[in-house]
C-alpha cells in the first residue's frame, strides 16, 4: 500500500476525531478563543516533536512558508467557523459530513484546475459526496 494512502487514512480518522471534539468544545468556549487554544495547541505539540529533529536540518523555501502561513489562516477559519457551526446547535452528524464533505468538493475542483487528471470515477465519487452534503444541509432539524 502506497505511505502517502496511510497517511490519509490516519489523517481522515483524526480529521473524524477532531470533528467530534469542536462539537463538544462549541457550547462551552468563545468559537476565535477556542481557534486560538487548538491553533496553540498545535504549536506547542509540534514544537515538542520538532525539537529532538533540530540537530539534522530541516528543508524550507519560501514559496513552502507562505503556503505553511496561508494553510494556518485557513486553520484558523475553520476552527472558528466549525466552532460556531456547532455551537449555533447542528448536530454533529450533520455538520461534520458537510465540513468534510465540502472540503472535499473543494480540494478536488482545485485540484481539477491545477491539472490533475479528470476521470469518471472521480466526477462521480465528487457528485456522491456533494448530493450527500446537499441531502444532510436541506433535512437538518
Amino acid at each position: 500500500m502506497n505511505p502517502g494512502l496511510i497517511f490519509a487514512i490516519i489523517t481522515a480518522l483524526v480529521f473524524g476525531l477532531w470533528t467530534v471534539f469542536h462539537q463538544k468544545a462549541a457550547a462551552n468556549i468563545n468559537s476565535l478563543f477556542g481557534a486560538i487554544i487548538v491553533s496553540l495547541t498545535a504549536v506547542i505539540i509540534g514544537t515538542i516533536i520538532l525539537i529532538p529533529s533540530l540537530k539534522s536540518s530541516i528543508t524550507f523555501n519560501s514559496k513552502g512558508i507562505a503556503f505553511a502561513i496561508l494553510t494556518g489562516i485557513c486553520a484558523l477559519a475553520v476552527d472558528v467557523f466549525a466552532l460556531k457551526a456547532y455551537g449555533s446547535g447542528l448536530a454533529i452528524s450533520v455538520t461534520g459530513p458537510i465540513i468534510i464533505g465540502g472540503s472535499i468538493a473543494v480540494a478536488a475542483f482545485i485540484g481539477f484546475f491545477l491539472g490533475e487528471s479528470l476521470t469518471l470515477m472521480k466526477i462521480v465519487g465528487l457528485a456522491l459526496v456533494l448530493v450527500g452534503a446537499a441531502i444532510l444541509a436541506a433535512f437538518t432539524s
